[in-house]
């Protein structure tokens, strides 16, 4: 029995230097694929599908929020999301704000991650190489995994002292680049 409110999309293959995903399509051939609506609508016998996933159904359970950019840049679904390194969630969709002056890219933190978020927790694009050159200093250049060059990512850090939690849909400005003392903060965050 289909209810109102259910999506259905096509999977096909995607093969690129950034990212790859539904290989299995290569050989079963593209499918059809469908996720029901949380809270069920009435029964509907017309559908349209749709030619990608929706945006907002996160892969994995957790926290959905919004960054807001001056542009996309290399980002894209599937980014990861990074912190201290470690990936703990990803892009999984984009939109133009209203006004159109801004992007704003939605990212899922998988539940098990999300005490890692506070409302002033930092957020920046990770995407590309970041060389500093100092007179006194010398040279030092920062870059995050080869998966991030290729297929962007954004990474964060959150303060010794959190405040508060987020709720979904809270929203983030997302930086160029991190301010220096934001590496290095080093808060204690139990994740359970």
């Amino acid at each position: 029995l289909m209810r109102k409110g259910v999506h259905f999309w096509l999977v096909e293959p995607k093969l690129g230097l950034a990212r790859t995903a539904n290989l299995e399509t290569l050989i079963t051939g593209p499918y059809i694929k469908a996720e029901m609506p949380a809270v069920p609508g009435p029964k509907a016998t017309r559908f349209t599908g749709l030619h990608r996933e929706p945006d907002d159904i996160p892969k994995v359970k957790g926290l959905v929020i919004e960054l807001a950019s001056e542009s996309l840049g290399s980002i894209q679904r599937g980014s990861p999301v990074y912190y201290r390194d470690v990936p703990v969630g990803e892009v999984t969709g984009y939109r133009l704000a209203n006004p159109a002056n801004q992007v704003i890219i939605i990212i899922n933190i998988e539940d098990r991650y999300r005490r890692l978020i506070s409302s002033d927790s930092r957020f920046w694009n990770v995407s590309g190489i970041n060389i500093d050159v100092g007179l006194f200093q010398g040279t030092s250049i920062r870059a995050e995994s080869l998966e991030a060059l290729l297929a962007g990512g954004i990474a964060f850090a959150t303060p010794k002292k959190p405040q508060k939690p987020v709720k979904p849909g809270h929203r983030f400005a997302l930086a160029g680049e991190p301010k220096k003392s934001w590496l290095l903060w080093r808060p204690e965050i139990w994740l359970h």
